[in-house]
């Protein structure tokens, strides 16, 4: 039955449509030519995300910190003022880096242990296991299905999340893209919930797997990012 339901949906699939490609074990890529963007799906049972907080006087590229940190992917993180200081909550490695902004309708990316939620920040609950979280906005998939958004067009950053919250998928966009637009095509991918990282030129991605070597780069460096990172065996 199994294998006749793998033939089933490789029938059904449009022709030419992109498939999630293994390019290593427990990480996945897939092109989304729809919104002009890059997917890439981590598994949290073999791989562990971390927030890294350089600040303004030491901020970073993705290439840089996956160089330094050895990490498989590295995306930039939330907003930041314009002296550099990073806008929300920000925890790496279970220590609480920047404190939650309050009063703001954002998300919280957060991670325990191997699995992954996205929350609104008034329902954020402090809790000793959370390893990493970053507050940043808005939610653009929420249950499965799109929020209202403002019309704008920008390069961007996102982070999704499966219903189990077991695969987290990075998402960044090659070219300006509405945010609306990348809302419909994470839903049509099944994808549970979503949120937007900062964008615009903060938007970059570096990734090392298997034999995919990819950098998007940046405007510039920035002062906070996120990090996918092996767990060790």
């Amino acid at each position: 039955m199994l294998v006749f339901a793998i033939v089933c949906t490789l029938l059904l699939a449009p022709a030419g449509a992109p498939r999630w490609e293994p390019i290593a074990k427990g990480v996945e890529r897939r092109p989304m030519p729809e919104a002009a963007g890059e997917l890439l799906r981590f598994d949290l049972e073999r791989f562990r995300v971390d927030v890294e907080v350089p600040g303004p006087h030491a901020a970073r590229t993705a290439t840089a910190l996956r160089q330094e940190r050895a990490a498989t992917a590295v995306t930039n993180g939330g907003f930041f003022d314009e002296r550099g200081r990073s806008l929300g909550l920000r925890i790496g490695q279970g220590r609480t880096l920047v404190k939650l902004r309050a009063h703001v309708d954002w998300g919280v990316l957060l991670v325990r242990g191997r699995r992954a939620a996205i929350v609104h920040s008034r329902e954020y609950v402090p809790d000793p296991a959370i390893e990493a979280a970053i507050q940043v906005g808005p939610r653009i998939l929420v249950d499965g299905e799109p929020t209202r958004l403002k019309p704008q067009r920008a390069r961007r950053t996102a982070v999704a999340l499966d219903r189990t919250g077991r695969y987290l998928t990075l998402v960044v966009t090659r070219e300006d893209a509405e945010a609306g637009a990348l809302a419909r095509a994470l839903a049509a991918l099944e994808l549970d919930s979503a949120i937007l990282l900062d964008g615009g030129p903060s938007t970059q991605l570096s990734v090392r797997a298997g034999d995919l070597a990819l950098d998007l780069p940046g405007g510039y460096a920035v002062p906070d990012l996120l990090l996918v990172v092996p767990r060790l065996p």
